[in-house]
């Protein structure tokens, strides 16, 4: 009797042992198109639609921003059920002209949101445009805040609606293709406002000549984005008799190129500590005090001794920025020789 007890405890704590039950790995691939109403090269388009099959469930994210129609011809809606998507385009397409339609992160799966870049490029007559620009774009006083840039082609320099539009992937690039040849003014911005355009105070940077897109297809073209410039207020100096000046440290900077009308400037988080004019390769900031410094270096165009952001009104673009690429550490009493390497494709080459 007792060993038919025993064996019945065994039974009941082999019953009473917890399981670990799991749903598998998880979905990381992108949702499949298993049926289009237009497909990508197509020509002789005549339809009002995009209608789209997935292979699983999907969620559209910001679709006015991440799908897009470019030439801007039609307003675009959208009817979303289960696994079918339909982007109606609102306006009639015109004739003999070559569309992309893209969607850049807009189109998700449902449960993981994996998401990839989808174009289908077409024409409504019988041929395809098929010009290609590349471009490359970087802010020059960096934004910690997330946001997207966006390269617009314009047929005028007054225009605000952009013929073409494109945006920029998150280490700069971009690539837009199906383009018309003909004669543009391009703009690379931040639509921080999410207005569909540039505003005046917007990060950018504009080509203010006009570019011939067929004679610029061998050319990555480089956009370097800042804030326009502002009339300056007088400033204030404000004495600090907190401030314990000694002792003080020397930071070397020695240059392997000496190039023209440059300036070393170092801050201190945003504020401007020192400002030196280099123009000989071994460089010596004195009267340092102690602390971690970013040291940036400026190509003076216009040698005024100061760095001048994109002036919208004198059709100027930003002076090049170089950022050394490590934080320098001031220790009191110090002197620091520091290497200063300037990449041949760095900024200063637009």
């Amino acid at each position: 009797m007792v060993r038919w007890a025993f064996v019945g405890l065994l039974l009941l704590c082999a019953c009473a042992q917890v399981g670990t039950i799991t749903g598998g790995p998880t979905d990381e691939v992108a949702p499949k198109i298993v049926s289009e109403s237009i497909s990508d090269k197509q020509r002789n388009v005549t339809a009002s639609e995009q209608l789209l099959v997935f292979d699983e469930f999907i969620k559209l994210d910001q679709p006015q921003q991440r799908i897009q129609l470019m030439p801007a011809d039609s307003r675009l809606q959208y009817e979303l059920k289960g696994k079918t998507l339909r982007i109606l385009f609102l306006d009639p397409l015109l004739a003999q002209t070559t569309y992309t339609l893209l969607s850049n992160g807009g189109i998700k799966d449902l449960t993981e949101g994996n998401d990839s870049l989808m174009t289908w490029t077409f024409s409504t007559g019988p041929t395809l445009d098929s010009l290609v620009l590349n471009a490359r774009s970087k802010e020059l006083i960096p934004n910690n805040k997330p946001s997207n840039t966006y390269l617009g082609l314009y047929q005028t320099d007054t225009s605000r609606t952009a013929r073409y539009i494109g945006r920029f992937d998150p280490q700069g690039a971009l690539q837009l293709k199906g383009l018309k040849d003909g004669t543009y003014f391009l703009k690379a911005y931040i639509d921080e406002n999410q207005d569909g355009a540039c505003g005046p105070t917007e990060s950018q940077d504009m080509l203010f000549e006009p570019v011939v897109l067929h004679q610029i297809q061998a050319d990555t073209l480089a956009f370097f984005l800042s804030k326009p410039a502002t009339k300056e207020l007088p400033s204030v100096a404000v004495k600090d008799s907190a401030v314990i000046v000694n002792p003080l440290s020397t930071l070397v900077l020695q240059f392997d190129t000496l190039l023209p009308h440059l300036l070393a400037e170092l801050y201190i988080g945003e504020v401007l500590k020192k400002t030196v004019a280099v123009d000989k390769q071994t460089v010596d900031i004195d009267s340092l005090q102690a602390g971690m410094y970013t040291l940036r270096i400026v190509s003076d165009l216009n040698d005024n001794l100061k760095w001048d952001a994109i002036d919208l009104e004198r059709k100027v673009r930003a002076e090049p920025i170089f950022y050394y690429p490590e934080k320098i550490k001031i220790r009191p009493n110090w002197e620091l020789s520091l290497p200063v390497n300037i990449p041949p494709g760095s900024l200063f080459k637009k």
